[in-house]
């Protein structure tokens, strides 16, 4: 599941970000991906400042037993149509790897334009990463 990032999130680095979402102090949310009742995953979007603007970034990560059922894509669909709602921002990004060719073509697919091509401080190293942008 981290095969495309440097580290999994500690468990006390999950339950620190797990609580700030529910003390809403990071504005957004984050999505279990069902496949019927089963837990295929999870998706979320939460807000960041990006070229001195405020936006919003999603990410998602499906469990390796449901790699390639299209959760991913029909999870994302239904986010992009929450946020669209929400109002609050006119772009959502997403930062995936450059290795992680399934989370790019997932972010070609629905409509996202790559910007640039760029390395992000992440868990203690650097990540270089798509930078993705769709206009809401």
């Amino acid at each position: 599941m981290t095969a495309h990032q440097l580290a999994a999130e500690s468990t006390d680095e999950l339950e620190k970000r797990h609580l700030r979402y529910l003390r809403e102090e990071l504005p957004g949310r984050m999505l279990v991906i069902l496949d019927g009742s089963t837990p295929a995953g999870a998706i979320g979007y939460w807000e960041i400042h990006e070229a001195g603007e405020k936006a919003w970034e999603t990410g998602w990560s499906v469990l390796p037993e449901h790699h390639g059922g299209g959760f991913a894509r029909l999870a994302l669909q239904e986010l992009l149509t929450v946020v669209r709602v929400d109002g609050r921002h006119a772009e959502i990004h997403a930062y995936p790897s450059v290795d992680d060719a399934p989370s790019n073509a997932l972010c070609r697919g629905a409509g996202f334009t790559l910007r640039e091509t760029r390395p992000f401080a992440f868990r203690g190293g650097e990540l270089l990463s798509n930078a993705w942008v769709l206009p809401l």
